[in-house]
């Protein structure tokens, strides 16, 4: 009953970094708040990040600023989850990482590899992107498709030809020039979706700076926790707990705020609510109890928790965690030590 797509904040700290570097402009300017900007694995409404694509083209006064952003636009800014996907020995390994990793970063996008012939079309769609904003996602992916065949092919490699779904507004004749010597080669605009055109024999051959060394990614509990939280498009509990997650970083979690990212009213959403048995308050408690275990789990102090939650009063959070768990947070946090030291007992 609640279709929407979720993209992670840092596949998102790739752009957001580059344009502090290229255009100065920065996360306050385009309205994304600080919290959320402190929690990198923090899913953000597909939506809403459309909506930032379109307000930096015009805060930057340049419709194609993807292009500028190009150089720095690679998953190897992501830290270790990023150096993952390019840790493969081989370019083949390599793209069907790539390929199937980035659903725990963005939800309701397909990455996939499509055969013809002699040619292998590496392409990306998101039913959820739009207008303008479309093309400079489309930008985006297929910049950050050609620096991982270059990671591995070198600087100088230059796909058969790309395709941008939608076009750049304006699109001028500079723009087209721009784009075709960044990814040197032919470009066509106003695709059905972003397709990079590739030798197939590349792939089965590889290339000398394939076989690098890197350091195996060690993942803690609580890391493939959040790496693996991400809903899928129609999975509605799941959407509702992480829009709920979501709205705490304007604010208190209101109905209102929520019910706008869903494009329904405030009664559409409870009449919808109520056919799962659900109520708005219902799951606003069960959401800040479940975040509240995780931030204990991070090693955070309650008082930092009840802020974090958005609670201008510790005894307010308190009473509400109570109700949900039947224990204190300092009580639950308590069990949480013991459970731990029990486990570290164990292991020795």
């Amino acid at each position: 009953m609640f279709d929407l797509s979720f993209i992670r904040i840092t596949y998102l700290q790739i752009v957001l970094n580059a344009l502090r570097k290229h255009y100065g402009i920065t996360t306050q300017q385009i309205g994304i708040p600080d919290s959320l900007m402190n929690e990198p694995m923090a899913l953000v409404p597909f939506n809403d990040f459309m909506a930032w694509l379109e307000k930096i083209a015009a805060l930057s006064g340049d419709p194609a600023y993807m292009l500028k952003l190009a150089p720095d636009l690679c998953f190897s800014q992501m830290g270790s989850l990023g150096e993952w996907y390019l840790s493969s020995p081989d370019l083949a390994l390599a793209v069907r990482r790539i390929n199937y990793g980035v659903s725990c970063l963005h939800s309701g996008a397909t990455y996939h590899g499509e055969q013809s012939g002699k040619i292998m079309k590496w392409s990306y769609d998101s039913p959820y992107a739009r207008q303008q904003a479309r093309c400079l996602d489309s930008l985006r992916v297929a910049t950050m498709m050609i620096k991982a065949l270059r990671h591995y092919m070198g600087n100088d490699y230059s796909p058969l030809k790309v395709q941008i779904s939608s076009a750049l507004t304006g699109n001028s004749l500079a723009d087209r020039q721009q784009a075709e010597k960044w990814f040197g080669c032919a470009i066509e605009w106003n695709a059905p979706m972003t397709k990079v055109w590739i030798d197939l024999s590349i792939l089965r051959h590889g290339s000398e700076r394939a076989f690098s060394i890197s350091r195996p990614m060690m993942v803690s509990n609580l890391q493939l926790d959040d790496l693996l939280n991400i809903p899928q498009p129609n999975d509605s509990a799941k959407i509702m707990f992480e829009l709920v997650n979501y709205s705490r970083h304007y604010g208190v979690p209101n109905i209102e705020f929520v019910a706008e990212k869903l494009g329904f009213s405030k009664q559409q959403l409870q009449r919808r609510l109520h056919h799962f048995g659900w109520t708005f308050s219902n799951i606003t408690q069960y959401v800040i109890c479940n975040l509240a275990i995780q931030y204990m789990q991070a090693g955070k102090p309650i008082d930092e928790i009840s802020k974090l939650l958005g609670y201008t009063h510790p005894q307010s959070f308190t009473k509400a965690f109570q109700r949900q768990r039947g224990l204190t947070p300092k009580q639950y946090q308590q069990r949480l030590l013991e459970r731990s030291r029990e486990t570290i007992s164990l292991n020795l």
